[in-house]
């Protein structure tokens, strides 16, 4: 059984939260290490280079928040960065050591290609990806890296 652990960055303190997600077992664990743009830098590309409506988030009326994946996902022979949109909600239960609980639904999927050349957007209705225009020049020229923010835990919170 493989686990996807999802780092996220925060501009607000909030409760720490990790969430595992079953994958197939025949999935190979695929490192991110080789990726151009990954883990943090990965969320601030998705953030900061489409609008909500381009990823598929303007009609949601919810608070939600960017994640990106530990590990790597391979699509029609490609490598990706996964990224997510999930709203987050605090259960009522706690769990057996008495720690709150957390629900995660994802509201948009994001794939960035290893090399840095193709971004898909996952249609959450039909399970279906397709390429969103590479705005990776863009956000280059930009110097928008990580390093120039002071996130918490790697989660950026909208509304």
């Amino acid at each position: 059984m493989i686990f996807t652990v999802f780092a996220a960055c925060s501009k607000e303190q909030k409760t720490e939260t990790e969430s595992k997600s079953e994958t197939s077992s025949t999935s190979p664990t695929i490192a991110t290490g080789e990726a151009k743009i990954k883990d943090a830098d990965a969320i601030s590309f998705i953030e900061q280079s489409y609008t909500k409506k381009e990823l598929g988030l303007d009609k949601t009326d919810k608070d939600y928040s960017f994640m990106v994946s530990s590990n790597g996902t391979e699509i029609d022979g490609e490598k990706y960065v996964r990224v997510f949109a999930n709203v987050v909600t605090q259960n009522d239960e706690t769990n057996k050591e008495g720690k709150k609980t957390f629900s995660i639904e994802t509201i948009g999927e994001y794939g960035i290609s290893f090399d840095g050349t193709k971004v898909i957007k996952k249609d959450m209705e039909t399970g279906k990806y397709t390429e969103l225009e590479n705005r990776y020049a863009d956000y280059s020229a930009k110097g928008q890296t990580v390093s120039e923010h002071n996130h918490s835990h790697n989660e950026t919170t909208k509304k």
